[in-house]
């Protein structure tokens, strides 16, 4: 793909995803801000209904939160569960601090996301819940964002000088259930063959090629050598 066409489609991913993060925060503010004037009219036969669109606004949020996860994740990787859990809860506890705020409801009052979360709760109930939610999610994204460096030796390949370059493994010696021991072969930026024994877990041997990442003053010290696996593998 040519270079500036390639930046396009980054540009219409990127604002793919700032539209979906828009949509989130507005669906799950709304059915939190609108859920004191949400009227359910319920029938003999034991069934309820309502026309009010924030009775409907946490599916929205749900389905649009799963969206945003999946056209985030090739940007942020290992953070994006825990990044659009932590966006839909702050919305949603925004959205019940605007409703206090404009004297929508009161800290008496309770409420049940009917057929999300049929449970009453009183309003500073549900705030320490989202609250605690949106903690939740900012740590879980956190964890992922460290776990995605790690797997990816960004951290070593752009802050620590290290060079990368297609490689290869070969051979396995187990160390455990998950990982092992095997030959990383790959080519220096001198056109020089090494094979240099590393540590990788068994997600490795999956792929086809790996991306060596090593010491360009000692490239086959294999204390300085490490096999990273980005989302797309290397190419030859």
């Amino acid at each position: 793909m040519p270079r500036r066409a390639g930046w396009y489609v980054q540009a219409l991913r990127l604002t793919a995803c700032a539209l979906l993060a828009w949509l989130v925060w507005q669906l799950w503010h709304l059915s939190t801000y609108e859920a004191a004037d949400v009227v359910w009219v319920c029938a003999g036969t034991g069934g309820c209904g309502t026309g009010h669109f924030a009775s409907v606004g946490p599916f929205a949020g749900l389905a649009a939160a799963i969206g945003l996860g999946v056209a985030a994740a090739r940007h942020l990787h290992r953070s994006a569960p825990g990044a659009v859990v932590a966006l839909s809860a702050w919305a949603a506890l925004a959205g019940w601090q605007d409703a206090l705020a404009d004297g929508k409801v009161t800290r008496a009052d309770t409420s049940a996301w009917f057929l999300l979360v049929p449970v009453e709760l009183s309003v500073p109930t549900w705030l320490a819940v989202l609250r605690w939610l949106t903690a939740a999610g900012l740590a879980g994204a956190c964890w992922g964002a460290c776990s995605s460096l790690y797997r990816t030796a960004a951290v070593a390949r752009f802050l620590r000088g290290r060079a990368s370059a297609p490689g290869t493994l070969e051979g396995w010696r187990s160390l455990g259930r998950r990982h092992g021991e095997a030959d990383l072969l790959f080519a220096d930026e001198r056109g020089v063959r090494h094979r240099v024994p590393v540590v990788v877990g068994r997600r490795a041997l999956t792929r086809e090629t790996v991306l060596a990442v090593y010491d360009p003053a000692r490239p086959g010290d294999a204390a300085r050598t490490r096999a990273a696996l980005p989302r797309k593998e290397a190419k030859p």
